[in-house]
């Protein structure tokens, strides 16, 4: 029996199926998944505007999911003391982060002897491709609300 605890992260504003994609496999690696939720100012950091569902909301659509057994607030990148309270033994992330350098990364698999799995990231759908849908029918989504009211 596979005993062991994954982790993967991520903002997971406007949820959608690759979000899920991502964490129902991530749990197929392990006993106990524990997903951390980015802060909005991390992701402000990094993405260089909020998200556009607030850190709360994130936090209890997650915890709804069946696949995920624990929800944490990811403050930064790959907190080596974070990583070792959890006893993480397997960290997670699509294949579009493969090649990115991330010291704080080197040095948790490094320390923590950690392994790091990519999984096939869902190249059809993004949160940033959603929100270009969203400005390229904006005029549209205007006029449908003004007929709701």
């Amino acid at each position: 029996m596979n005993k062991k605890i994954v982790y993967t992260a991520g903002s997971f504003d406007l949820m959608h199926f690759g979000h899920l994609n991502i964490l129902k496999q991530a749990k197929t690696l392990g006993k106990y998944l524990i997903v951390g939720v980015s802060t909005n100012t991390l992701i402000s950091t990094y993405k260089g505007l909020k998200p556009i569902i607030c850190y709360k909301d994130r936090i209890a659509i997650i915890k709804e999911l069946k696949c995920v057994d624990k929800v944490i607030k990811q403050n930064s990148f790959f907190n080596v003391n974070q990583l070792r309270k959890y006893n993480i033994d397997i960290i997670v992330l699509g294949d579009d982060w493969k090649g990115k350098s991330f010291p704080e990364l080197d040095k948790c698999l490094k320390e923590l002897k950690i392994k790091m799995v990519y999984v096939p990231y869902t190249k059809r759908l993004s949160t940033s491709k959603i929100k270009e849908t969203i400005i390229r029918n904006a005029v549209e989504i205007i006029k449908s609300q003004s007929r709701r009211k």
